[in-house]
């Protein structure tokens, strides 16, 4: 819940256009959303060009990577990812963060050109929904600062799927919001095959980790952030799980 409000925090009201096609897309706001806060990456609509393909592609596309198929009968949680067919609420299909219900088919989504070009909240009828897919991250173990199980001396572990958002090559740093910032390429793993294979060499949009478990040195609450004993650097939490 944290981090979905985190997400309607910095994005509502704004406007993406993070390929630089066709405008302010509801692709452009869900996969910077990927990209930015769930460990993920850009999931291209190769099939039929219509974000639908998101689940008609789910085997082959990636996104099973870093999301979980929730199917279309759970319980939704603010953040859930929703993908809508070609029906009457979304004519070419649509993509939308699940916001809240007022216990109806009308229901809340965060997302965007969902009638205006910007990110808004807005009810949409749920009847043309084909899938829900939940970030792994935002699974029950995934700890925010003020977690009360959460304690200096807690053992903790990276996500898996983090994306190199920019290259120090002079340095041989890579650097991740989720993190907070720049770390060594030297303690990255990269996770995920998309330039052909698993080869540790980096670029803009490889996903890595930072293998191992690591002890929390101290906490700020204020900041959302953890001291790693063993890296000697603050973390946002939102990068890690605790270790059960």
């Amino acid at each position: 819940m944290k981090l979905y409000q985190k997400i309607k925090n910095e994005t509502l009201g704004k406007n993406f256009d993070i390929d630089h096609a066709y405008g302010n897309q509801c692709w452009d706001f869900v996969c910077y959303v990927f990209e930015h806060y769930y460990n993920g990456k850009r999931i291209h609509c190769g099939l039929t060009t219509y974000v639908q393909d998101f689940v008609t592609q789910k085997e082959t596309n990636g996104i099973l990577e870093f999301m979980d198929d929730i199917g279309l009968n759970t319980i939704l949680e603010p953040g859930d990812v929703c993908v809508w067919g070609q029906c009457s609420a979304a004519p070419y299909s649509h993509v939308a963060l699940y916001d809240s219900d007022n216990g109806s088919n009308q229901v809340f989504f965060l997302g965007q050109n969902q009638g205006e070009p910007r990110v808004t909240v807005t009810q949409i009828d749920i009847s043309g929904i084909i899938g829900v897919f939940r970030a792994k991250n935002m699974n029950a173990n995934h700890i925010d600062a003020d977690d009360p199980i959460l304690a200096i001396g807690s053992k903790v572990k990276f996500d898996r799927y983090l994306t190199v958002e920019k290259i120090d090559l002079e340095k041989n740093w890579v650097y991740n919001s989720r993190i907070g910032g720049w770390v060594s390429a030297s303690i990255c793993t990269e996770t995920s095959s998309a330039d052909g294979a698993c080869d540790q060499i980096l670029y803009n949009g490889a996903q890595f980790t930072i293998d191992g478990t690591y002890t929390v040195g101290a906490i700020s609450k204020q900041t959302d952030t953890v001291y790693i004993n063993e890296l000697g650097f603050w973390v946002n939490t939102y990068a890690l799980t605790e270790n059960q």
